[in-house]
């Protein structure tokens, strides 16, 4: 059995990671990837040091990108609700598998709704001086 990932970095990571050799056997060479995670966005476009936990899926993921189009964005964590969602149910159940739209819950199948409207996500801050 695969040993269990201990930091969400890293679970986020070796997501990336998989999904970067999906894409590399489906020989996609323009690849978008969005995160929630300012610190794998900028580990992944080499701004910032990696952490030694998780140097080898880096390297793994920097060769898959060689010579691809890479675009890496950071998103709040507000709109990234339907993976959120997603991981909060397989954490729960053990496993979750969900092949379409139908087999998704009902809150799931919201999510991915609105997600399809493009309501936007707010993120306000209140301002202490003007």
């Amino acid at each position: 059995m695969e040993d269990l990932l201990s930091t969400n970095t890293q679970a986020k990571t070796k997501a990336i990671l998989q999904d970067l050799r999906y894409l590399n056997n489906m020989q996609v060479e323009r690849i978008m990837l969005i995160t929630d995670s300012l610190l794998l966005k900028n580990i992944v476009q080499r701004v910032w040091e990696v952490p030694w936990q998780i140097v080898s899926m880096m390297e793994e993921i920097w060769q898959l990108v060689e010579g691809k189009t890479i675009v890496v964005n950071h998103i709040y964590r507000e709109g990234n609700k339907v993976a959120d969602h997603l991981a909060n149910l397989a954490l729960d159940s053990g496993n979750f598998v969900a092949n379409n739209f139908m087999e998704m819950d009902t809150h799931g199948r919201k999510l991915v709704n609105s997600d399809k409207l493009e309501e936007p996500y707010m993120r306000i801050r209140k301002c202490s001086k003007i």
